[in-house]
């Protein structure tokens, strides 16, 4: 990205509220309160992406920081991309194969099959 003089757009996806009950009774112990619950998870993404947008200005990088709540990850960071103008979508990969990637998931590959936007796996 320095190289090429680029400006890089770093997501965070977080899953929306949930109110969690257990036959019509709260749960103990968790917050039901939806704007206390999204408050905690702003924090603590706002320190996520604060700390990788500190690296990638180290780095010489230009670079926005989003912040989404939605239930399907890679919905929200294909939608990103394409409201910032990306022209590629650079995404890590844990390596899962076989069974484990089947019972898990994996937001990369569900990115990678439904994106227009060029994607770039780090693994």
């Amino acid at each position: 990205a320095k190289a090429l003089k680029a400006r890089a757009t770093i997501v965070l996806v977080s899953p929306t509220f949930k109110q969690l009950t257990n036959e019509g009774f709260l749960v103990p112990g968790v917050t039901n309160d939806k704007r206390d619950w999204e408050k905690s998870v702003t924090e603590r993404a706002r320190k996520v992406l604060d700390a990788a947008a500190a690296e990638a200005t180290d780095a010489g990088v230009k670079c926005d920081t989003a912040h989404v709540f939605r239930d399907l990850p890679y919905a929200a960071i294909i939608d990103t991309a394409k409201k910032n103008g990306c022209d590629l979508i650079v995404m890590g990969s844990h390596g899962y194969g076989g069974f484990k990637q089947w019972v898990l998931g994996s937001e990369t590959t569900r990115v990678l099959s439904q994106s227009k936007i060029p994607v770039l796996v780090y693994r």
